[in-house]
């Protein structure tokens, strides 16, 4: 008899055969299947022109994923040094193969923008695949790093 701990969870496997299928569709299933966790994370992306050190524009997205790949979240784009803030912009979605389809309004007035989020190992990876009709404040494509890794 193997006895395995996973996540809090005692799983007893007694008959060996058993034991080779759990450990199969363990390391084979996709990993949003296999090892669904919360996730409570904010990326960011800064551009900084010129040499200043106030970033011309900063662009960030905050995620609430629960273990059922369930996603609330918010977007954020700041630009022109400040004088543009086009947030705080909600949304809820779901996580499917590491993306999350996002449809969203600018504060500016811009309607029915959609975008992909995607996971890519730490980071994320925005792209605006339809643009809002009207004025709208975020970028066409954007690789956003954890608040906690920041480069500039």
């Amino acid at each position: 008899m193997v006895e395995i701990v996973i996540d809090g969870l005692n799983v007893k496997i007694e008959d060996q055969f058993m034991k080779y299928i759990f450990f199969a569709l363990f390391f084979f299933l996709p990993f949003d299947y296999a090892c669904a966790s919360a996730i409570n994370q904010t990326w960011t992306e800064e551009v900084y022109l010129e040499n200043k050190e106030i970033p011309f524009s900063v662009f960030s997205i905050k995620l609430n994923i629960d273990a059922n790949n369930k996603v609330k979240g918010q977007l954020c784009s700041i630009v022109n040094y400040g004088k543009k803030i086009d947030c705080p912009i909600p949304f809820v979605s779901k996580l499917i193969n590491n993306e999350i389809k996002v449809y969203f309004n600018s504060t500016f007035g811009g309607k029915n923008g959609v975008a992909i989020i995607r996971l890519q190992g730490k980071n994320l990876i925005w792209n605006l695949i339809s643009i809002p009709t009207g004025e709208y404040y975020f970028k066409n494509e954007a690789k956003l790093l954890p608040e906690n890794i920041k480069k500039h």
